[in-house]
């Protein structure tokens, strides 16, 4: 716990549950390094104020476990760029002009990021782009990090998604997202899961391609 001293403890449980998508009070006390009680206590009030939600679950042996996961109200504790305002400003241009019109703006502001970004990734050789594609989106709200799978295998996890008010309308976000990816990086990239269709998480699995 150290990186986030700055956080209260109720902030810290909140992250917690946003990068894992569920936890249990065990695993709780094994983070926190809270004996049961504090943790319990915890929980019991951010469950009051509609931030988690409590799922009990079996076990082989022992008493049930219980396993805690975010809201919705959770989950907008979190940075989120798009809120209804814009969800309503699309579906008004849908109205006006068309989904296609949506589509060649959403292309518009793919081109932008890319030709912000791409001068930081020449010359790179493919890890040091994967890092560094994960401290943009990082930088830019989507609480993402990175792993080295295997040699020619990385994968960066998207924790938040600043757009999900406007992704869960229109999905044509999400694969613009994914041609980002594509371009910065120059290689084989495909999202494995996503928030928007109902995964916990946005998951990129980029491999080495052969040159």
């Amino acid at each position: 716990m150290e990186r986030y001293r700055h956080l209260s403890t109720r902030e810290y449980i909140l992250l917690l549950l946003k990068r894992e998508g569920e936890l249990s009070t065990k695993d709780l006390q094994n983070r926190l390094e809270l004996t049961k009680v504090a943790v319990s206590r915890q929980m019991i009030y951010l469950e009051k104020d509609g931030f988690v939600v409590c799922r009990v679950g079996r076990q082989k042996a022992g008493r049930p476990m219980h396993y805690y996961s975010l809201t919705q109200q959770g989950n907008e504790q979190f940075p989120n760029d798009y809120g209804q305002l814009a969800v309503d400003l699309i579906e008004h241009i849908v109205l006006a002009d068309g989904v296609d019109r949506v589509d060649q703006f959403f292309a518009r502001q793919q081109e932008k990021i890319i030709q912000k970004y791409e001068g930081q990734m020449e010359g790179k050789a493919l890890s040091a782009k994967v890092a560094e594609m994960a401290r943009i989106q990082d930088d830019n709200g989507f609480m993402a990090r990175w792993e080295q799978v295997s040699d020619e295998e990385y994968v960066i996890t998207q924790y938040n998604c600043p757009y999900f008010k406007v992704a869960d309308r229109y999905q044509m976000i999400c694969a613009r997202e994914l041609d980002c990816y594509r371009a910065l990086l120059q290689t084989s990239v495909e999202r494995t899961e996503c928030v928007a269709i109902g995964g916990k998480k946005c998951v990129y699995q980029i491999r080495a391609t052969q040159s």
